[in-house]
């Protein structure tokens, strides 16, 4: 594995190949991470990782700073699952040249762009670096930022971007709750609400698929487990990305809320 920092020495590598698959991360790498790495290695000659952790897309100071960063194993994990390059820029090979101009989807104030102000625009500014930089290549992405992944996939249509976004499976634990590096700041009591959160969701969707989506019902269940705040519970179309009133399997159930001061999101 080879470790570059800058994005003129990234760049002239992979122009020699055709068939490059790119994960990019805030490091802190777990087994999602681990799944779109290994789907990655399976579907191309040369895959990329790259671990930079955006500060445009945090709407508090504090949040950016109390991300959980662990670079030493992060670069370990690389390595073992045979990861070609490793791309580790500062923020100023990030965001300190000028890039073209580009064009935003339409986003109305929903879910994460209702209660994150600025945090998509910030996550496009980012890719739109990114996808400059390490150019024509599969980029794999988790499905538990759904929403995000919705709109990086428009982001990329509208401007006619010639990498393509791979949707992947969300990982989750043995206990059933998505993973994430913010986990790493909850202790087990808050893990095991995570995994009541999960299985209440999971049961409602079970027993209610064809039937109007009842949130005031589903609310209270969800603070039976020990959840205090929520942001949001939405039931959405996945196709067309847009609120459901029937529940079924076209539609996932999202939500955002907190255990710890840290905020968490799923679907499901």
């Amino acid at each position: 594995m080879k470790i570059i920092k800058k994005s003129n020495q990234i760049n002239s590598i992979l122009d020699q190949y055709n068939n490059t698959g790119f994960v990019p991360t805030m490091g802190t790498l777990h087994d999602g991470h681990i799944s779109l790495i290994k789907r990655s290695k399976k579907e191309n000659s040369k895959t990329v990782v790259s671990i930079f952790v955006n500060p445009k897309q945090f709407n508090k100071k504090k949040d950016f700073m109390n991300y959980p960063k662990k670079i030493k194993n992060d670069i370990m994990l690389c390595k073992k699952y045979k990861v070609d390059y490793l791309f580790l820029p500062s923020f100023n090979e990030v965001y300190g040249w000028k890039s073209l101009k580009f064009k935003y989807p339409k986003m109305t104030k929903f879910m994460e762009h209702k209660f994150r102000k600025n945090h998509f625009k910030g996550v496009l500014d980012v890719m739109s670096k990114l996808l400059s930089i390490i150019k024509n290549t599969k980029v794999y992405m988790g499905e538990k930022d759904y929403q995000q992944l919705h709109i990086i996939r428009q982001f990329c249509t509208i401007n006619r971007i010639s990498s393509k976004i791979i949707p992947c499976k969300t990982v989750r634990s043995r206990q059933g709750y998505a993973l994430s590096s913010r986990n790493l700041l909850l202790n087990e009591k808050s893990k095991k609400i995570m995994s009541l959160v999960y299985k209440t969701i999971l049961n409602y969707k079970l027993s209610n698929i064809g039937k109007i989506f009842n949130l005031s019902f589903l609310l209270k269940e969800i603070k039976k487990t020990g959840v205090n705040k929520i942001d949001y519970i939405e039931n959405v179309n996945l196709k067309r990305f847009f609120r459901s009133k029937k529940v079924n399997m076209h539609s996932n159930i999202f939500i955002a809320y907190y255990l710890d001061g840290v905020r968490l999101i799923d679907n499901i």
